[in-house]
């Protein structure tokens, strides 16, 4: 019986090592300079807070665990993949998923884009850096020592006020892509929500959930 524990743990575990690998050719690995709205909408990815594209109503998603954080290869606009869980991302399929985090974030900026973070955890660059606080000056800080960060940023967040900022209900931007004014869009403004997707859960899928819940 041990010996067959021990085989599938060891199964399981080369399983996982090489999804992960089939992935890791999305990750970005450029030179990154993310500013003040880049701080906040990757803190609203890591909440679970987003306008989920795929979804009719109920926009602003909240009990949700992050997958995937795309953004685009400038770094100005974030794209979130989300599964419909707060018991965590294994709790949806995750088949394909980075690739499509890539594809849909190009689709809505029109510009090419990476993953920047899996999970909780910035693989951009192969940094793998956890992050375990959801605090704005904290996670400014982390990315500054991680080179980042755009010192030159705006200072309109602080303290005070970032939770308004992250945990934005809604917002009264357009849903169209691609626009003129590229600081508009979803994703780029302190004001607007992240776009992303709202993945089902395998119970969702196999057990008759509703995805619109």
């Amino acid at each position: 019986m041990k010996k067959t524990l021990t085989s599938i743990i060891f199964a399981t575990f080369i399983l996982s090592t090489s999804s992960f690998s089939s992935i890791t050719k999305y990750f970005g690995s450029s030179k990154l300079n993310l500013d003040e709205a880049g701080v906040v909408n990757f803190m609203r990815y890591l909440e679970g807070i987003f306008y989920a594209e795929n979804v009719i109503l109920d926009r602003a998603m909240k009990i949700t665990s992050p997958m995937y954080y795309a953004i685009s290869e400038d770094g100005k606009v974030g794209y979130g993949w989300f599964c419909r869980s707060h018991m965590g991302r294994t709790e949806c399929g995750d088949e394909s998923l980075a690739y499509k985090t890539v594809e849909y974030c190009k689709e809505y900026t029109g510009k090419k884009c990476f993953i920047f973070a899996y999970g909780n955890e910035i693989v951009w660059n192969n940094l793998n850096v956890r992050v375990t606080e959801l605090d704005f000056v904290k996670n400014v800080e982390l990315l500054k020592r991680l080179n980042l960060y755009d010192d030159k940023s705006t200072k309109k967040i602080n303290e005070k006020n970032y939770l308004n900022y992250v945990r934005l209900s809604k917002d009264k931007c357009s849903s169209n892509k691609n626009l003129v004014d590229y600081s508009e869009l979803r994703g780029a403004s302190l004001d607007c929500l992240l776009p992303g997707r709202l993945e089902q859960t395998l119970n969702d899928r196999f057990g008759g959930g509703s995805i619109s819940n």
